[in-house]
């Protein structure tokens, strides 16, 4: 196995085991004490751990890669604006179609439960989109872009992972959807950061409620969003890459 390709490979055995270890210790805990805020905290400690092992080793680089340096702030902007429509664009369509997500009944309740609070906003919306890029971007796609896999499998291959780790159904689709976009962005740019900007602004819109409005009102949001979707995705890939740096 090719030296680069086998490091990765354990890198994501170790964040596995890492993140796994920390659920179970959060279940444990919350069931100790009775509590599921405790739970929650414990999550959002170990994920912190996990995420200054990660960029602190140095094993996943927290930098811009091949952004020019001039139009770092401009991508930072753009990533928050394909964010904001990719997520308005998966919700008017959802909605328009009636297709609900994976989560309904009282498992959409249990998870409502959990990702309430201070600590259920930062696993959510912070620690959980971060802990995901460093594991799907940083580790599995870049692991597979430096072998021989063609860019657009691995970044299908990472994809596909992430979806896995969302469940099936509705969710499936949307996480390899997403999975995709976030994939390209860091195949294209070299960093992991526009990644994370999208990652957490995505999350952190789930909790606008912009439920029961008219099919009108959906249709408007789709084709805004779709519009300022495909200007973001143009706009990375015409305007801030670097060719001549190394990411």
């Amino acid at each position: 196995m090719d030296e680069g390709i086998g490091k990765s490979v354990k890198l994501f055995l170790i964040w596995c085991s890492l993140y796994f270890a920390t659920i179970v210790i959060g279940i444990i805990f919350g069931r100790i004490f009775k509590n599921i805020e405790i739970m929650k905290w414990t999550l959002v400690a170990g994920y912190l751990l996990i995420t200054v092992l990660f960029f602190g080793k140095g094993y996943v680089k927290l930098t811009f890669g091949r952004i020019k340096r001039r139009m770092v702030w401009p991508a930072v902007g753009v990533s928050v604006l394909i964010a904001a429509s990719h997520a308005f664009v998966l919700f008017s369509a959802l909605s328009l179609l009636d297709v609900d997500l994976l989560y309904q009944g009282d498992e959409l309740e249990r998870r409502q439960q959990f990702f309430s609070g201070i600590a259920g906003a930062l696993n959510a919306c912070i620690f959980g989109p971060i802990m995901e890029e460093i594991c799907f971007r940083g580790l599995v796609l870049d692991g597979l872009l430096k072998t021989r896999c063609r860019p657009w499998l691995a970044i299908l291959i990472s994809a596909l992972l992430f979806a896995l780790l969302h469940g099936f159904g509705a969710n499936f689709v949307t996480a390899m959807l997403f999975g995709i976009l976030v994939g390209w962005l860091y195949w294209r740019t070299g960093s992991i950061i526009p990644g994370i900007i999208i990652h957490i602004t995505n999350n952190s819109l789930t909790a606008i409620d912009i439920s029961n409005q008219t099919n009108t009102f959906y249709l408007i949001i789709l084709v805004v969003g779709i519009v300022l979707l495909a200007y973001g995705i143009w706009w990375f890939w015409k305007k801030p890459i670097n060719d001549s740096a190394t990411s």
